[in-house]
């Protein structure tokens, strides 16, 4: 079984935001670092799509595979 780092270091990520209604996402292609420094720097603060989906979820998703990798409530 590959561990997180092997998992993550030639891939890139994506952030994506989800409630009940909607569904946005950064288009972004960060390392998992960058992606879930992103996530722990703005989640509690109204940047970008945090302010929008607050109660919702912010996910860390494999831009080749669509799996997600990290999720957690938007605060």
């Amino acid at each position: 079984m590959e561990t997180i780092t092997e998992l993550t270091a030639e891939r890139t990520f994506n952030v994506v935001f989800n409630d009940s209604e909607n569904s946005n996402d950064k288009g972004f292609e960060l390392s998992y670092k960058e992606a879930k420094d992103y996530i722990d720097r703005n989640n509690g603060t109204n940047e970008s799509y945090f302010e929008d989906y607050k109660g919702g979820i912010v996910s860390i998703v494999d831009n080749e595979s669509g799996e997600t990798v990290y999720e957690e409530e938007v605060l």
